[in-house]
């Protein structure tokens, strides 16, 4: 009788053990995968990236860095179909590139409505932004006028119209705000035919 009830208790003791080890060892996994899955931004779309970026606190440290998150939120604009909330999102993401002249003379309705008009005559013409150019950092121009950094630099554009491909052009021209922050004053299309 001895040698049962030893043989029980030693059998429920090894399935004690066995059982904590396995509650020890998913706890182990569950706690150290889950920061991994939470720092992947592999995961993220574009978009999703877009709309969660803090500009301003992560903002870009040159003018051609600004140009480069400009095009990323145009093309998601134009290629992306956005609900109106995410078109609205990104226009105030966009606006923190903007310098305060120009944000003065365009209102943030005055600029949604007009974006709206752009995005839709995009998508009714089957119109995209297949890839796009930027000069390189060496390239940018740099000078002071009214006692203010400026910079200017081109950016080309691939866009695509149902089967047919077209080059534009733009000439950007930045400037330098308080905090140090290149900020985009205004840009037009380029007479350049190649960058």
């Amino acid at each position: 009788m001895k040698k049962s009830k030893r043989r029980t208790a030693n059998t429920f003791g090894m399935m004690l053990i066995f059982g904590i080890a396995i509650v020890a060892i998913y706890f182990k996994l569950s706690t150290s995968t889950s920061p991994i899955i939470e720092r992947s931004s592999s995961n993220k779309t574009e978009l999703e990236l877009l709309l969660a970026k803090d500009i301003e606190k992560d903002y870009p440290s040159s003018p051609r860095e600004v140009i480069k998150l400009y095009t990323r939120i145009m093309k998601s604009f134009y290629n992306e179909d956005l609900t109106d909330e995410q078109v609205n999102q990104l226009a105030k993401q966009i606006r923190y590139l903007y310098d305060d002249e120009l944000l003065a003379n365009n209102s943030y309705e005055d600029y949604l409505l007009e974006l709206k008009v752009e995005i839709t005559e995009y998508k009714n013409k089957k119109r995209n932004i297949m890839n796009e150019t930027i000069e390189d950092s060496n390239k940018v121009n740099y000078y002071t006028k009214d006692g203010k950094e400026c910079a200017s630099l081109t950016a080309g554009y691939t866009i695509k119209e149902k089967d047919s491909y077209t080059k534009l052009y733009e000439d950007f021209i930045l400037r330098k705000d308080e905090q140090g922050n290149w900020k985009i004053i205004g840009w037009k299309t380029s007479d350049k035919t190649g960058i």
